[in-house]
């Protein structure tokens, strides 16, 4: 099984779909390695742009000798209010035989306008993936509470059954043909006081998720303050 699946799906797809090219990346951020007690931790990311696009990572992620996946995340323009997209994809990861299965596609502003643009069009996706035979746990630690006030409907966490690997990989396609809708008919935000929303919103997520995230918290433990503030930096902050 490629247990990187996810990565080259999406790569594909959104080189096809979108034009997405390389962005410039720090030598450092592409290959990071630490010995951990429980195992090798290892992360292999590569960073893209696309139009309206700020950046799209797509990092490979393993620990140990056998659980490994692929994290994509999707950060929109300043001048666009586009959801934050994150989906997770492991194999093994904390529970031989599962698949560690994590979708959101999070507004930046919380009103009526980013839910009919942003939340309805996931609302059949999200219903028919909650059918999936599925167990929700705290996997790495708790979320912080600026983080937890974020999550939108769409969120979608739990561990599946590697038996159910076709549907979370179909779910995921769909996830992004969803998400590519909304993308093309996507314009620059005019209107003063959103804009003033989005940015305020912006700049608290990047005050926050490091250390509100689990994630966040392992690659500090792992890498170091530093480092992981360049990883976050670099590769997920708005």
């Amino acid at each position: 099984m490629n247990k990187y699946i996810l990565g080259d799906m999406v790569t594909e797809k959104l080189k096809k779909e979108i034009g997405m090219v390389a962005k410039p990346c720090p030598e450092v951020l592409r290959k990071l390695e630490a010995d951990l007690p429980s195992g090798k931790m290892r992360f292999e990311t590569a960073l893209y742009q696309a139009e309206k696009l700020k950046k799209i990572t797509i990092s490979n992620h393993s620990h140990g000798e056998s659980a490994a996946g692929t994290v994509v995340m999707i950060v929109a323009e300043d001048e666009y209010d586009l959801p934050f997209i994150l989906v997770d994809i492991a194999f093994d990861f904390g529970k031989k035989g599962k698949i560690f299965t994590e979708f959101e596609a999070m507004p930046i502003t919380k009103d009526e306008e980013s839910t009919k643009k942003y939340v309805d069009p996931f609302r059949k996706w999200r219903e028919a993936i909650d059918k999936l035979p599925g167990e929700y746990e705290e996997v790495f630690g708790k979320v912080g509470e600026f983080l937890k006030s974020s999550v939108s409907p769409t969120e979608y966490l739990r561990f599946v059954s590697d038996d159910h690997t076709d549907e979370v990989l179909k779910f995921a396609d769909q996830f992004f043909d969803i998400y590519l809708e909304i993308y093309r008919r996507a314009e620059p935000v005019k209107d003063v006081q959103r804009r003033k929303e989005m940015d305020t919103f912006r700049s608290e997520w990047n005050k926050h998720a490091l250390d509100d995230d689990p994630s966040g918290v392992m690659i500090t433990a792992a890498f170091g303050r530093p480092m992981a503030e360049l990883f976050y930096d670099q590769l997920i902050n708005m």
